[in-house]
């Protein structure tokens, strides 16, 4: 297959009027081929070279008044460039976790072109785990970038070259991720409903939460919620504590969850004491996310009530 080899000229850019004049040898030959007619744009073609030679190129500007200017050359045995993205502080490219309420991304372009072939840089970025990629900086003139983040999200980074050819060339990806990836968009409701047996047992008829909402930025899904729930009931000082585990049956990315744990009447494991009831302290729920990518969000609820029932049937409604 022949060789058509395409040539760009950065400067001067031609205007009405100007040319080039160019000729080529195929080394190590001596002899220059003159190139007919002078190309009148910057870039031109030399076409049905030999594909196994190396071509050297001579060209001149043929300025309107007819005057040339001194010589440039070309070969077509050219290095592609390449460009990596490494981190401005350390020069490393680990995986860099955000754990403050906001971070600064810092990231150096380091670029190889001994042939000064490259065109043009943009910076993409996303923000699922890079299933989509937007243009973060387009026709990036800097040796760096920033960008501010926050502790909860995935933010990957990489870097497209684009060179005189039009060919393209991708960095390695930069990752700098929030120490959770799991947004509460809403804290539920917790009831730990108490029920009182006979006139001298009480136990606890259920655990309930209304209006858990959470989602994923990485476009993971959520598998499983886990509720650990404990107090401490006063009257003989006896502590309750229990962990519940819901399994999403379709996983999914967003999740809106009530729920209730009903338990048995009379469950031996859930009495809470003999006496009248009075009251409960030290209560505590927590709740964990967990999501297919390995994430484990743990939040606190802020809305718990502990409910007295001396009615079965209304302690598990």
């Amino acid at each position: 297959m022949a060789l058509n080899w395409i040539i760009t000229v950065g400067a001067p850019v031609l205007t009405q009027g100007m040319s080039f004049q160019v000729s080529y040898r195929k080394l190590p030959s001596t002899n220059w081929v003159p190139f007919l007619p002078n190309p009148t744009t910057n870039t031109f073609t030399i076409p049905n070279l030999d594909e196994n030679g190396e071509y050297e190129a001579e060209i001149k500007t043929i300025c309107a008044n007819g005057e040339a200017s001194l010589p440039i050359y070309h070969n077509n045995s050219l290095t592609p460039p390449t460009v990596i993205l490494r981190w401005n502080d350390n020069q490393g490219n680990e995986d860099r976790t955000c754990t403050q309420s906001s971070c600064n991304v810092n990231i150096e372009i380091v670029t190889t072109d001994p042939d000064q072939l490259i065109t043009n840089i943009d910076i993409l970025k996303s923000t699922d785990n890079g299933l989509t990629w937007i243009t973060f900086a387009s026709n990036q003139a800097a040796q760096t970038f920033t960008d501010d983040i926050t502790m909860v999200g995935l933010n990957k980074y990489k870097a497209v070259i684009t060179d005189i050819t039009g060919a393209t060339a991708e960095s390695n990806v930069m990752t700098y991720k929030g120490s959770s990836i799991v947004n509460v968009d809403h804290n539920p409701d917790v009831f730990i409903n108490v029920y009182k047996a006979d006139s001298n047992s009480h136990y606890v008829a259920q655990v309930k939460f209304y209006g858990l909402q959470v989602s994923t930025v990485d476009s993971s899904n959520i598998v499983k919620v886990e509720v650990f729930a404990k107090f401490r009931a006063i009257g003989e000082n006896i502590w309750f504590q229990t962990t519940e585990t819901h399994i999403v049956p379709a996983p999914t990315p967003s999740l809106s969850l009530n729920r209730q744990f009903v338990y048995g009447f009379k469950d031996p494991n859930r009495y809470v004491g003999t006496r009248d009831w009075n009251g409960a302290d030290s209560a505590y729920v927590e709740f964990k996310i967990y999501t297919s990518s390995g994430e484990v969000k743990i939040i606190t609820t802020a809305s718990l009530n502990i409910p007295w029932y001396n009615d079965y049937n209304q302690a598990i409604t």
